[in-house]
């Protein structure tokens, strides 16, 4: 049976349409992957800061818990000479320090697989950088393209804000430091 060539444009395009169509859902499928991932590592980011946040927040407690339960006693002792005095005082200064120690301890324990906070910046700004790529490769249309434009440039100056809070605190304690000395000539 011969073949029907008449119909060869039709079943080319058909076969183009497959393609494209299927192309299409990869990168439907990309984009979610990397949307995933860009969430993913915001929320591990917020985990470890939490954590960090935490951990020196149990520190602090527990080293002015221990300083205080040390400098009350000596001086109940030496005013006094009687360091039972403050014993409720230490009693109150231990019961912190070894609730903040159990805190750090948990601390510890629950920050144990949870990656350093510099790897898991270098993550979300892979994930990020992946994902404005895909977005970038799909050729958008003139509304997309601003999104784009915005989304990218809300974060540049979300950081460049940043950097300017640690350089004008930087830069304004090395003031404040460069006048004592002046006045002390």
């Amino acid at each position: 049976m011969a073949r029907d060539f008449d119909d060869a444009p039709r079943r080319i395009g058909d076969a183009n349409d497959l393609v494209l169509a299927r192309q299409r859902d990869a990168d439907e499928r990309i984009y979610v992957v990397n949307t995933n991932l860009v969430i993913d590592a915001q929320e591990k980011l917020a985990r470890r800061r939490r954590l960090d946040r935490i951990r020196r927040a149990g520190a602090a407690v527990s080293w002015l818990s221990l300083f205080t339960a040390v400098i009350g006693t000596g001086i109940a002792a030496w005013t006094t000479g009687n360091p039972a005095r403050f014993v409720l005082g230490d009693l109150i200064c231990g019961s912190l320090l070894l609730m903040s120690l159990l805190a750090l301890g948990g601390v510890h324990f629950a920050g144990r697989r949870v990656p350093s906070l510099q790897r898991l910046e270098a993550q979300l700004v892979s994930a990020q950088e992946s994902l404005w790529q895909q977005k970038a490769d799909r050729r958008p249309d003139l509304p997309d393209r601003r999104r784009l434009y915005f989304e990218e440039i809300s974060t540049a100056v979300e950081k460049y804000q940043a950097d300017s809070r640690k350089y004008r605190r930087v830069h304004n304690s090395l003031q404040r430091a460069g006048s004592r000395r002046l006045w002390q000539r």
